[in-house]
């Protein structure tokens, strides 16, 4: 018998003889399932897409810049603009629509667009007869313009250039301005006026006309045949502040060479006075009248041609 008891089914290996051991460690295996690929797949198209929207962006942006740096013809921005075709003119006054051509410059190739309608408003407002303007453009060929004239309240003659008279027009505000358009006969019916002239010399500016074109108006409403014979209002002695003492506006006309009014009473109570007298001198025979002066307070005073002085 080889051997004894104790070392029956041994053998020479040393060590650790299990089943694990001899079989090795367990190693790491691939799922291979078809849900797997299917992730795997969806990971590998989204990271080409990415890169796909990436270099198409980047190709945009690259030839944007080689675009811009080698174009030749300007980037149109706005839309083409049609030549002005007509315009429509309307004003409060007289001004007739060939007047335009004298104030402002517009060419037949004009584009709406190249017209510069603060510009243009500004030409037309330094006319003298112009108080405000309006330019518009109307789409897609007009040119609006509006305009408010002043009022004419007067007329009165100066020097021109050559040393010849000339006509000009005064302006309830006191401006003064060679008319355009007026018919003659609006003309005829405007007395001339006789400025107040400064200590320092000139006439202008004319203030305190709004208070002589109150005076006209209420004429021409209260007693139109008479405020038709006003040839002359002259303010010699009107600087154009009815608060100081003296200031009185003197009215010329055939059957009153010399009228006066002055600012303590209102305007209408004068004229009624004044009619009261002019009534009384009728059933007098209507002597000759040198000068009514209304300015007076609470009464008038009548100085005929004889010498002889009435109070009313």
């Amino acid at each position: 018998m080889i051997g004894n008891g104790k070392q029956k089914g041994s053998t020479s290996a040393s060590g650790q003889q299990s089943w694990r051991a001899l079989a090795g460690a367990p190693k790491s295996t691939r799922v291979k399932s078809p849900q797997a690929r299917k992730r795997r797949q969806n990971q590998l198209f989204k990271l080409f897409a990415i890169f796909f929207v990436s270099m198409m962006l980047i190709g945009c942006v690259v030839w944007g810049v080689i675009a811009f740096k080698n174009r030749k013809e300007p980037i149109q921005i706005t839309t083409p603009s049609k030549p002005v075709e007509k315009v429509l003119f309307d004003t409060n006054g007289v001004l007739p629509s060939s007047w335009l051509g004298t104030v402002i410059e517009l060419r037949r190739d004009t584009t709406m667009m190249e017209i510069d309608i603060y510009k243009m408003k500004q030409q037309l407002e330094a006319h003298g007869q112009v108080v405000s303007a309006s330019v518009q453009r109307e789409f897609p060929n007009a040119l609006k313009i509006e305009i408010k004239e002043e009022e004419p309240v007067m007329r009165m003659r100066v020097v021109g250039r050559d040393g010849k008279p000339e006509l000009r027009i005064v302006s309830r505000e006191g401006t003064i301005y060679q008319g355009v358009g007026y018919p003659q006969a609006t003309l005829s019916q405007l007395p001339y006026l006789v400025p107040y002239r400064h200590p320092e010399g000139g006439f202008k500016p004319l203030l305190g006309i709004d208070k002589v074109a109150e005076l006209l108006e209420v004429a021409r409403r209260t007693q139109p045949k008479f405020y038709r014979t006003w040839q002359l209002v002259s303010l010699e002695h009107y600087s154009g502040d009815p608060e100081l003492p003296g200031e009185v506006i003197e009215v010329r006309s055939p059957m009153v060479p010399r009228l006066i009014f002055g600012f303590n009473t209102s305007f209408e109570q004068q004229l009624d006075r004044l009619s009261v007298i002019l009534k009384y001198v009728q059933s007098r025979g209507n002597p000759a009248i040198k000068r009514i002066d209304l300015s007076l307070p609470g009464s008038a005073a009548v100085q005929f041609v004889s010498g002889r002085i009435s109070t009313f």
